[in-house]
Parts: C-alpha cells; sequence; structure tokens
C-alpha cells in the first residue's frame, strides 16, 4: 500500500475508533441514566433498581415486578433504553460513514476492533453488582428487566452478533471487484444497517409499548414474545426509511425494488432469529442481498 494511503487509512481509522470512544463515554452511561429515571417514574424502590441493575444471580422476582409494576410499563422501559441507545448509536456511526470516513473496509476493521474492546469489558463486568461502576456502564441501559435473571446472558450474546462484521467482509471484498467505485459501497450500508438501527428498534418499542405479546418465540430471556404490531414496525421502519434514501439519491427504479426486498427480509428474519442474534442475522441477510443486487443490476 502507498504511504500516502496507508496514512490516510490509518488516519480515518483513528478517527473512527475515536467516534466510538465517545459513544462509549456519552451514549452508554446517558441511556443507564434514562432507564434508572423510567423506574424511579413508575415507583420503584431504590433496591428494586439496584437489583435490576446487578447480575441478577440472587433476589431477582420477575413475576412480583410484573404483577406490582405492570408487564407493559417494564416493558416501555426496556424498549426506550435498549432501542433509543441503539437507535442513536447507529445512526451516529452510519453519519460517520457516509459523510465523514467514507470507507466501508475501514468501517469494518475499526468496528471490529471496538466490539472485541466492548466484549472484553463486557466479560470484566459480567458478575459485578456495582451500580454505578464498569456494569452500570456495559449493562445498565440494555440488559433487559423482562429478561429475568437471563438479561446480561441475552445482552452478551447479542454483543457476540459483532462476528457478522466476518462474513460482512468478505461480501465487501467480492462486491468491490464488481464495482467500478469501491466508494458506490458506502451507499449500501444504508440498505444493510438503516432495517436494523431503525426497523428492529421500532419493532420493540411500538410492539412492547402497544402491540399484543401473543407469538412465542425462542431466544435467551424469562419471556419470549412479540407481537404482530412489532412485525408491521419493522416492516415500515425498514421500509420508509430506505425509500427516503433511494428518493434523496435520486436512484433508478431497482432500488425501490431493493428497499421492498431488503425490508420483506429483515422482517421475515427479525420475526424468526431466536432472540438476541437477530444483529447478526440481519446485517449479514441484508448484505447479500445487496451483492445479489450488485451482480444483476450494477
Amino acid at each position: 500500500m502507498p504511504l500516502p494511503l496507508l496514512s490516510l487509512t490509518t488516519t480515518a481509522l483513528s478517527m473512527y475508533l475515536t467516534i466510538f470512544a465517545v459513544e462509549l463515554v456519552l451514549l452508554y452511561p446517558l441511556f443507564a441514566w434514562v432507564k434508572w429515571q423510567l423506574m424511579v417514574q413508575v415507583g420503584m424502590s431504590r433496591q428494586e433498581r439496584q437489583i435490576v441493575f446487578s447480575n441478577r444471580t440472587r433476589r431477582f422476582d420477575l413475576d412480583y415486578l410484573i404483577a406490582r409494576y405492570g408487564d407493559r410499563r417494564l416493558r416501555t422501559i426496556d424498549g426506550l433504553s435498549r432501542k433509543l441507545l441503539h437507535i442513536v448509536a447507529g445512526f451516529w456511526q452510519l453519519a460517520v460513514l457516509n459523510f465523514i470516513v467514507k470507507d466501508t473496509e475501514v468501517a469494518l476493521i475499526a468496528t471490529f476492533l471496538y466490539q472485541i474492546f466492548i466484549l472484553m469489558l463486557s466479560s470484566i463486568s459480567y458478575s459485578s453488582n456495582k451500580v454505578f461502576g464498569l456494569a452500570w456502564l456495559m449493562y445498565g441501559a440494555s440488559s433487559r428487566i423482562r429478561d429475568g435473571i437471563y438479561g446480561r446472558k441475552n445482552l452478551f450474546a447479542a454483543r457476540c452478533s459483532f462476528l457478522s462484521l466476518i462474513p460482512l467482509a468478505i461480501i465487501d471484498q467480492v462486491a468491490r471487484q464488481n464495482v467500478s467505485d469501491p466508494t458506490d459501497l458506502v451507499l449500501f450500508s444504508f440498505f444493510v444497517f438503516l432495517p436494523l438501527t431503525i426497523g428492529d428498534a421500532l419493532g420493540e418499542l411500538i410492539g412492547s409499548t402497544w402491540g399484543k405479546q401473543k407469538l412465542r418465540v425462542w431466544g435467551i430471556g424469562q419471556i419470549n414474545r412479540k407481537s404482530l404490531l412489532g412485525t408491521l414496525a419493522v416492516f415500515l421502519g425498514s421500509l420508509v426509511p430506505l425509500l427516503l434514501v433511494t428518493y434523496g439519491y435520486r436512484l433508478s427504479l431497482s432500488w425501490y425494488a431493493l428497499a421492498l426486498g431488503i425490508s420483506t427480509l429483515t422482517t421475515g428474519t427479525e420475526l424468526v432469529a431466536p432472540r438476541g442474534t437477530d444483529n447478526f442475522f440481519i446485517p449479514v441477510n441484508n448484505a447479500t442481498l445487496c451483492l445479489g443486487f450488485v451482480f444483476f443490476f450494477l
């Protein structure tokens, strides 16, 4: 690699890792605090809040919390704290990739390094009961109340989904051989990750708040149910943003078909993938469909 290009890549990688550091230091504690305040608002005692933020290996009674505070309230707290963090962080990363770094290869490397670091911190703090320590940072916002004693296990499994970056890197390299300008691949990041960032998040936010949780699914948690309303929210929350991207970039009609296909695929994947694994399967499936689009339409 020529030295100027190597220098440029190193600068972009450093910038990306700095962005991730800001995310870890600011967003993680912010939404942990949001969750803490939401529990205050529904009337949870300090002891109950501390138990929720603990590793829950002892004295955690999910049935008691549901009976006392209501299943819908707990679902809303879980959805707001976990998925708002999910949305903000996702937008933050997509904005950096599309408008600053503009290099999918750098983005994949930086994300892989960052997620390994996150997994290390999650492992170190997995058994900690210090409410305002490292465990607060790593598990506070995103360890669902309704996952019960499996709250941290569910989140840890979800964080292992960063391994999807390996097949994504392979797909990226194959796609690079079949496009005239590799920077065009940055546009596909919207189609791969916007459905995960918005669609998947809205599925939980809307489904948990207003949906009837009647669809039994398999996953890591004491309660594993989804709703038809949430499934519809995943589809529309994926389709509408992709249509806006397609229209905003003045793309051809075939891209509208891709938006519809990606939204349908995301919805089906989110519904059938075991809870905690959709962060792996959604981007991999979407990227595979995008690769097919590169072969047949570009």
